[in-house]
This record gives C-alpha cells, structure tokens and sequence, in this order.
C-alpha cells in the first residue's frame, strides 16, 4: 500500500484551526529504533500501541482532551503528544499510561499521530516507519480487546449495551472527574 495514501488528516472541530494526522501501520519491524528516537524527542509525533485502541472516536476523544489541555495550559505531561498518550490511559499514572499505550521495543502494530503538522512533516514522520501502512478503518481487527477490557474495567454487561471503544472513550472523557 502507498503510505501516503493511508494518511488521514482529521480537523478538529473544537478546537478550530488545529487537525491531527494518524496513521496505522501493521507488520511494524523497526519499533525499537522508533522507540529509542521517541525517547530522544526526535519525533514531534505521538507513536502508539494500536492494539489498545478499538476504533477511531476512542482515539479522537483522547486527542481532544490532550489539545484541551495544551490550550488551556493545564497538561500533565510536558509535551502535546506525550499528553495524547496519556489521556488514552484509564488512571492518573503517566508511566502506566506510557506503558500500556505508548511505543514498546516489541510493538508490532502503530498508530502515528501528530496534531498541526504540515503534510510533508507527517510524509517524513511516516517513512521513519517499516511497516505495512493500513486504513484506519481496519485498527478493530489489531485490537487487544481482552487487555482493553481488562485496563479501562469495561464489564460485559456495558459491551451489551456499547462498542468496546464507546467504553473506552467514557474512561478517557470522564477520568478527570471520578478519580
């Protein structure tokens, strides 16, 4: 598949003027060199775990969050794209959150994300990837969702009612207020 082909660009309705471009990316081999680059901040990008995301809304609802936070100069964590990350956690905890959904030596499944870069920064960001570039629409078949339910405490009796993302995105938009 041509990468540039599987790049989506997402406006971001409440917060007018910003977007987010995200990508997914199976097959992925060189994690552990993305990882080590993340770490040196060589990236302006958010690099997460695909398997713990269910669907696209649980993604743009972590997003909103995390640009919320950045505009109104209340992040918890230093950077917007680190934020992203950490607003897709169930808890307080940055390290857990960085854990669960950020980038590991292993990771086989990525979804790339930057907020507000131009489209040849998120070509660049893209090729830093080996790996198969796939439509965002597939991300529910990479989805660990036996892990998902167990880290956001989703109950089957929610899943009868619910999609395993709507769960997961009631966890990340109401976290600030019951913990």
């Amino acid at each position: 598949a041509n990468k540039a082909s599987e790049m989506k660009k997402i406006d971001m309705e409440l917060h007018p003027g910003h977007h987010l471009w995200v990508s997914l990316f199976t097959e992925v081999t060189n994690a552990a060199e993305i990882r080590s680059a993340v770490l040196s901040q060589s990236f302006n990008a958010s690099f997460i775990n695909a398997s713990m995301i269910a669907d696209e809304f649980q993604l743009l609802v972590a997003a909103n969050k995390a640009l919320h936070a950045n505009i109104n100069g209340c992040m918890t964590t230093h950077g917007l794209h680190t934020e992203l990350i950490f607003c897709l956690g169930g808890s307080k905890s940055i390290s857990d959150a960085l854990a669960t959904f950020g980038i590991s030596n292993d990771s086989v499944n990525l979804v790339v994300a930057a907020f507000d870069a131009s489209d040849d920064e998120f070509t660049k960001l893209m090729s830093a990837v080996k790996g198969k570039p796939v439509p965002l629409s597939t991300i529910s078949s990479v989805c660990n969702q036996d892990k998902m339910k167990k880290i956001y405490k989703i109950s089957p009796d929610e899943l009868r009612v619910g999609s395993l993302g709507d769960a997961a995105a009631c966890r990340i938009a109401v976290r600030d207020a019951i913990f």
